[in-house]
């Protein structure tokens, strides 16, 4: 579990000739026209929701396996929790208890999944990896934030230390769960790394999807998309600079892990070390003579 953040942000600005083709290539995918007005009795049932989700429905995320989009009230977690739009369970311990959030951002949220064959997620009872969130505030400022989940967490891990304050601000937010989760996220893949691998591609996954959902639903390319994270995210926050700056303006890389290339020392290797080792230390610790200072 992190402690106290330490960000730091890094501006790339390269373009990628290859990805920024594929982006524009989806983004002008034309969209469906929006339908005509249902009967009176429907209508009036709805109004408000409707007018400011009209066509949510015909926003598809590009790669998605399977998709569910919602009009709500409110895209904070002040109004997530209540709707079931959120999971407070994945983001507990990773704020101050008295933290005090912004709230009242009502936009669409949009939750799914990509193509996947591991089955460690259960959330929304899918029991499918590589799900993710999308949340398109009904007042965008042109900018996309895009988070990945720190530690094994799941993909509304981030809600409230980071989508609740970008929303707020007008920032279209998306984020993923980085294709395995939770306590034996490292049995998914073949070899030993595979799982830690596919949270790059995972990452990259996400923010083009994300950056083609803006720009189908507002009708432009974000202005600017940055790449944001804590611990196990703050390092796909990195890595993603480093290795697609043409997908990203920016970052902030909260307290991330470090794991340096080749065999160099990592939490791999001397994390499992330092378990196996602490029942003799604490027995150690407890059973030695006492000593007053």
């Amino acid at each position: 579990m992190p402690s106290s953040p330490r960000p730091s942000f890094r501006l790339i600005s390269r373009r990628s000739a290859a990805l920024s083709a594929l982006l524009a290539a989806v983004a002008a995918i034309p969209l469906t026209p929006a339908a005509s007005a249902a009967s009176s009795a429907s209508a009036a049932s709805a109004s408000a929701a409707d007018a400011r989700c009209a066509g949510m429905h015909r926003l598809r995320v590009p790669g998605a396996q399977h998709q569910v989009a919602a009009c709500l009230d409110d895209l904070t977690t002040a109004g997530t929790v209540a709707s079931g739009h959120t999971d407070p369970a994945d983001w507990q311990g990773l704020h101050a208890a008295a933290t005090r959030n912004p709230s009242g951002v009502p936009g669409i949220q949009i939750d799914g999944y990509f193509h996947d064959t591991s089955t460690f997620n259960p959330t929304h009872g899918w029991n499918h990896d590589a799900q993710f969130v999308i949340r398109l505030p009904e007042k965008w400022n042109g900018g996309l934030v895009v988070a990945g989940a720190p530690g094994n967490r799941r993909q509304y891990a981030n809600d409230f230390t980071i989508s609740d304050y970008v929303l707020a601000k007008g920032y279209a937010y998306a984020s993923t769960d980085k294709g395995n989760v939770d306590a034996g996220f490292y049995h998914d893949g073949k070899r030993p790394g595979d799982a830690i691998l596919e949270w790059y591609r995972r990452m990259t996954e996400v923010t083009v999807a994300a950056k083609a959902t803006v720009a189908r639903r507002y009708g432009r390319q974000p202005r600017r998309t940055y790449a944001m994270g804590i611990s196990n995210g703050g390092q796909l926050v990195r890595w993603a600079l480093e290795n697609h700056p043409e997908l990203y303006d920016g970052g902030v890389d909260s307290e991330g892990t470090y794991w340096p290339p080749g065999k160099r020392r990592n939490a791999l290797t001397y994390l499992p070390v330092a378990l196996r080792e602490y029942p003799k230390y604490r027995l150690a610790a407890t059973s030695g003579p006492t000593r007053r200072c």
